[in-house]
């Protein structure tokens, strides 16, 4: 899904409406769609030239930079173009197979693999140059991660470690440490949301059983669940998500540094499925365990550093059994989810998105090289087999949550625009889904709200967003940073207030026009939908602002922000829950131990086990009581 088309509220312009609003959402959602099929190709032609298509591919890279790029915007057909006039001159891959392992997804989603993967194509549509500019982001964010302090309790176990795991092994687990830190400070964790993709419709007068039928699968009517509401571009810029989306991000990120991640998944209690539990890397054949629930590494039985695999399925003591209790435990009525028995046969599921497992992918990623590199193309086949070899993995699946990203998209995008929206109300009615159609109307809305019009309605919010995924976060000689923008992006509680009260106000600061007459009253929903809009912005900047300073490693002025301005504000920011974890890091790394140990403890969100674990195992002054 393409970023967030935004409109400057400074410049004068007809006034908008909610209904505005959702025309441009749709066609946010739907553009690559249409764009999929009318992408521009380039047919051989003997006039080319080996070096004009080069310089095709050059422009078409150079294009793909343009922070304001979109799936809409006339750049992107530039880029196909350039695509394929470069890879028509290119000799295919040889002996080119689609890989097996995708006939192991879900019936459901074999036909998203195919019309999204085209996996021997060698055209490229609007809808690549989406999946490249995403693989971009995923490439800037990972390379100044990897760059950023290593923790320094997991340094020194690093340094004490460096003999057995050998120079190479230990730089890679540095490196996704950093990786996996950065997404459990960023993405603030979400609830996971109930699993309504295996609901069966009601049974027919006669009471014979029925399958559900695709069209009618959760994700493709729209409905959220676990994993899919958004996509890994979404996941970084708007900040948030489940544990199953922190750990899908955390692969994609480790894959741009060569790291291949897999998600551990358990035997479910009552549930036929194996339950997603936790993220492995792959280093040197060894599985290193990290859990984005709890936003910790699984650490040895002595509490350092990382645990592997193979000591978890050897060593009950690490999650523990029926009657003994694990290291992960927080007493006898909180234990951990995954206990030592369910650790012995795991399923390994693996990111195959679909355009990663495509011909003209890895052709073009064949081809670029230095600071051109990105990781556009993965082997489903070798790191299957490099996962079997583990005594624990009992199969390796493609985890499909990135073509039920796809399928939800589209379908929150047919709910939102309400066509066809009787047929569909009685299709939802008649699969005796939990709750009516109406409800799912408004949750898809007031999500819409919180998401694409806060950067609908400040630009300032969108640039300062593209600038900290960059890691630019202050102004650097004639390019302001992150913080610059943020700070911009929060106006003052009196404009908002006049905005929202005072026609003349509006026109005056931010061109926003009201219809005379009449028709005025029909302008009061775009007014309150706005006035939203910049509230949300608000509150994102200031709290982004913090994770900033977080970052560039200002820790003081963090600690302001984080505290005073997000936590200590008027009104309760909904980044309260990253903020309050933020806030503990931050008074770790200040030496204040036991004011972020009241931080931890006093959390109840997703997290909350985690940061108990975390307040448990940090050191203590000998003149305070554990």
């Amino acid at each position: 899904m393409s970023s967030p088309t935004v409109t400057v509220l400074r410049k004068r312009h007809p006034c908008c409406c909610w209904q505005a609003g959702l025309v441009l959402l749709l066609s946010q959602l739907l553009g690559c769609e249409s764009a999929q099929r009318s992408a521009p190709t380039v047919k051989q032609r003997t006039t080319t030239t080996q070096d004009a298509s080069t310089r095709e591919l050059k422009n078409a890279l150079e294009l793909l930079q343009d922070p304001n790029l979109t799936g809409q915007s006339p750049t992107a057909g530039k880029i196909a173009y350039g695509l394929n006039a470069w890879i028509s001159k290119q000799p295919p891959i040889p002996n080119w197979q689609t890989p097996e392992l995708t006939k192991t997804l879900p019936t459901e989603v074999q036909r998203v693999f195919r019309q999204r993967a085209r996996s021997t194509s060698q055209d490229f549509n609007i809808e690549d140059v989406v999946f490249l500019r995403e693989t971009l982001w995923l490439r800037d964010v990972s390379s100044w991660i990897v760059k950023q302090q290593l923790d320094p309790k997991f340094e020194r176990w690093l340094g004490d470690v460096r003999e057995k795991l050998g120079d190479t092994t230990t730089s890679k687990l540095g490196i996704a440490h950093r990786l996996f830190d950065w997404t459990v400070r960023n993405i603030q964790l979400d609830p996971i949301s109930p699993d309504f993709r295996d609901f069966v419709p009601k049974t027919s007068a006669d009471n014979s059983d029925q399958p559900a039928r695709p069209q009618h699968y959760a994700p493709r009517f729209g409905i959220p669940g676990p994993g899919y509401r958004f996509s890994a571009e979404q996941l970084l810029l708007y900040g948030h998500g489940d544990f199953w989306q922190r750990s899908w991000l955390f692969m994609l990120l480790a894959r741009q540094q060569g790291i291949q991640v897999a998600m551990l998944s358990a035997p479910g209690i009552a549930s036929k499925k194996p339950l997603p539990w936790c993220t492995a890397v792959l280093l040197d054949e060894r599985l290193f365990l990290f859990d984005t629930r709890l936003g910790l590494p699984i650490p040895e039985e002595n509490r350092r550093g990382v645990v592997e695999l193979t000591e978890v399925v050897r060593n009950p003591r690490i999650l523990g059994t029926t009657e003994l209790p694990g290291l992960l435990d927080l007493n006898p009525q909180k234990r951990y989810p995954v206990r030592h028995a369910d650790a012995q046969k795991v399923t390994a599921f693996i990111d195959g998105s679909p355009h990663y497992l495509s011909r003209r992918m890895q052709q073009l990623q064949e081809t670029l090289t230095g600071d051109q590199r990105i990781v556009l193309a993965t082997s489903t086949t070798d790191l299957a087999n490099r996962l079997t070899r583990h005594k624990a993995i009992d199969q390796v699946q493609i985890w499909p949550i990135a073509y039920d990203t796809i399928l939800y998209r589209l379908g929150r995008a047919k709910t939102l625009s309400r066509d066809d929206r009787a047929l569909r109300k009685n299709a939802y009615q008649a699969m005796g889904w939990p709750g009516d159609y109406d409800t799912l109307e408004k949750l898809l809305l007031r999500d819409y709200e919180f998401h694409d019009v806060v950067f609908q309605f400040s630009t300032s919010l969108a640039s300062g967003r593209k600038q900290h995924l960059r890691g630019k976060f202050f102004k650097h000689e004639d390019e302001p940073g992150a913080a610059n923008y943020y700070l911009q992006a929060r106006v003052s509680d009196r404009d908002l207030n006049n905005f929202l009260k005072d026609p003349r106000f509006r026109a005056r600061q931010f061109g926003f026009g009201q219809r005379a007459g009449k028709d005025k009253n029909r302008d009061q929903a775009g007014v309150e939908l706005a006035h939203r809009g910049m509230q949300r912005a608000k509150q994102n900047a200031t709290y982004w602002i913090g994770l900033a300073n977080y970052d560039a490693g200002r820790f003081e002025v963090a600690l302001d922000w984080l505290e005073n301005r997000t936590l200590g504000a008027r009104e309760e920011s909904p980044w309260k829950v990253g903020a309050r974890y933020n806030l503990g890091r931050t008074l770790e790394i200040l030496g204040r131990v036991a004011d972020a140990r009241r931080v931890y403890f006093g959390d109840d969100s997703a997290q909350s086990h985690g940061n108990t674990l975390r307040a448990r195992w940090l050191t203590m002054p000998s003149t305070e009581n554990p």
